[in-house]
C-alpha cells in the first residue's frame, strides 16, 4: 500500500466507499439520460480495490473524501511517494548521501565508515515498483578511512567518485551496463593528481564527458577535471581552473555538465560558480557568477550547482536567511539571472544544500545545518512558466519526517521522477511529481 500524497492510498476503505456510492448514484440520477451505463460499475468497482489511490478521482470527489476523512490536500501538493530504497548488503553508513537517476535507473551513494571502500547501489524501475539491480563498489584509501561517495548516471553509464576524508586520496571509477550485468570500465585520475586533493568529491556526466572535481587540488585552490571517452577508452582531456580562484575556496566542491557546457562551483570565503565552455578540444571560462544576494563568509553560495541547457541552479545554503537558491540562464554566451527560489512555508535551514534540474523542474533540497540529530529535512518541487517560476510541492519523508533523517542532503530529477537523500536514516525516496 503506497502512502503519500498526491498518490494517496485511502486505508479507511468503508468511508470511502460509502462516499464513492453515494456520489456515484447521486450523479446517475442527475444525468440518467446521457450517462453511461458502463460508469457506476467503474466506480464501484475501483471502491472495492484496497488501492484506490485518491488523486486518480475527480476533484470533487476527492474533496468529498477529504472532509469525510477529516483530513487536508497533500502537504507533498504534486508529487506522491513512490518507493524507498535501501540498499542490500550493508548498506550502511549514510546510504542517500548522493542520488542520481536518468530515466528508469537511480543510483545511491553511501559513506563507508570504518572501511577502505565506498559502494553505489543501482536500482531500476519497472512499472511503478522499483528494485535493485547492482552493488558496486569503489575501492580507494586505506583501511580504517572514512570513504564519501559522489554518484552520476547516463544512460548505461555510472560513475563513482570515492573520496577519503581523512587522507583526501580520492579516484573516479566508471561503470558500463550490459543487459542487467554492471562492470567497471575504467578508474580515472587526474594527471597531476596526489593525496589530499580530494579528487572524486564530485562528479557529473554527459555522454561522452565525465567531470571529476577535486577541492583540495593545490593548496585548497581547486580544480575540475575533464576526461572524455572514445570507445571503452578514457583520457583526460582538460583541467579547470577559475581565473579568480584563490586558496581555500574549494573550486570543484560542486559540478555539472551539460553538451559542451561546464559549471564547476567554489563555495568557500564569498563563493562563486564558474561555467566554462568547450570548443574543439579546448575549454574557456565564459562567466562567473557571485551571490546575488551579498557574498557572506558562510553563504556556501556554489555549494551545489545543476545545469540542463542554458538553465542553471545554484545553492546558497548559508545565505541569510536560511539558504537560498537561484536560477540563472543563457542567451548567447551571456548568464543573468531569473529567479531566486525561497520556500512556500518560510526560510528552513540550509535551503539550497543541493539543487537538481529536468527542463523547467527544479529541486532543492533544505537540511539543518545545526540541529542535525532532531530537525527534519525537505525537499521544494518549483517548476517554470515562461520565465517566472512558482513552488509546485513540498517534498518530506514519510509522515513528515523524523528528526535525523537529513532528508534533502541530496536530490536528482529526470522528467516528472525525483529521488531524494536522507542519509541520516539510511534511506533514499523516489517521488512522483505532477506532469
Amino acid at each position: 500500500m503506497r502512502l503519500g500524497f498526491g498518490g494517496w492510498v485511502v486505508g479507511r476503505k468503508l468511508v470511502v466507499l460509502a462516499v464513492v456510492a453515494v456520489l456515484a448514484v447521486s450523479a446517475v440520477v442527475a444525468s440518467a439520460s446521457t450517462a453511461s451505463p458502463q460508469r457506476f460499475g467503474l466506480a464501484a468497482a475501483a471502491a472495492r480495490s484496497e488501492q484506490l489511490r485518491l488523486s486518480q478521482a475527480p476533484t470533487g470527489l476527492q474533496a468529498a473524501v477529504r472532509r469525510a476523512l477529516g483530513v487536508s490536500r497533500s502537504p507533498l501538493g504534486g508529487a506522491s511517494l513512490q518507493a524507498k530504497l535501501t540498499g542490500s548488503p550493508n548498506a550502511s553508513g549514510s546510504f542517500g548521501i548522493s542520488v542520481a537517476i536518468d530515466g528508469s535507473t537511480a543510483v545511491v551513494g553511501t559513506v563507508s565508515p570504518n572501511s577502505s571502500t565506498g559502494a553505489a547501489y543501482v536500482f531500476v524501475r519497472s512499472g511503478c515498483a522499483w528494485s535493485q539491480q547492482a552493488k558496486l563498489a569503489a575501492p580507494v584509501g586505506a583501511p580504517g578511512g572514512l570513504i564519501n561517495v559522489s554518484v552520476a548516471i547516463n544512460g548505461s553509464t555510472v560513475v563513482v567518485g570515492a573520496t577519503d576524508f581523512f587522507s583526501g586520496t580520492g579516484a573516479v571509477y566508471v561503470f558500463v551496463r550490459s543487459g542487467t550485468a554492471w562492470s567497471q570500465q575504467a578508474k580515472l585520475a587526474a594527471s597531476d593528481g596526489a593525496p589530499g586533493t580530494q579528487f572524486g568529491i564530485s562528479v557529473a556526466i554527459d555522454g561522452s564527458i565525465v567531470l571529476a572535481g577535486a577541492s583540495s587540488n593545490s593548496g585548497s585552490t581547486g580544480a575540475a577535471y575533464v576526461f572524455v571517452r572514445s570507445g571503452t577508452a578514457w583520457s583526460q582531456q582538460a583541467k579547470l581552473t577559475a581565473s579568480s580562484d584563490g586558496p581555500g575556496q574549494y573550486f570543484g566542491a560542486a559540478v555539472a555538465v551539460d553538451g559542451s557546457t561546464v559549471v564547476v562551483g567554489a563555495p568557500i570565503n564569498g563563493g562563486a560558480v564558474y561555467v566554462f565552455v568547450r570548443s574543439g578540444t579546448a575549454w574557456s571560462q565564459q562567466a562567473e557568477m557571485t551571490d546575488p544576494g551579498g557574498s557572506w563568509p558562510n553563504d556556501f553560495f556554489g555549494g551545489s550547482v545543476a545545469l540542463d541547457g542554458s538553465t542553471m541552479v545554484i545553492g546558497s545554503p548559508g545565505g541569510n536567511p536560511g539558504g537560498a537558491a537561484y536560477v540563472f540562464v543563457r542567451s548567447g554566451t551571456s548568464w543573468s539571472q531569473q529567479a531566486t527560489l525561497a520556500a512556500s512555508d518560510g526560510p528552513p535551514s540550509a535551503f539550497g544544500d543541493s539543487v537538481a534540474i529536468s527542463g523547467s523542474t527544479v529541486v532543492v533540497g533544505a537540511v539543518p545545518l545545526v540541529d542535525w540529530d532532531s530537525g527534519t529535512g525537505a525537499a521544494y518541487v518549483f517548476v517554470r512558466s515562461g520565465t517566472a517560476w512558482s513552488q509546485q510541492a513540498k517534498l518530506t519523508g514519510p509522515g513528515g519526517g523524523a528528526p535525523g533523517d537529513g532528508f534533502g542532503n541530496s536530490v536528482a530529477i529526470e522528467g516528472s521522477t525525483a529521488v531524494v537523500g536522507a542519509p541520516g536514516h539510511n534511506s533514499a525516496y523516489v517521488f512522483a511529481l505532477r506532469s
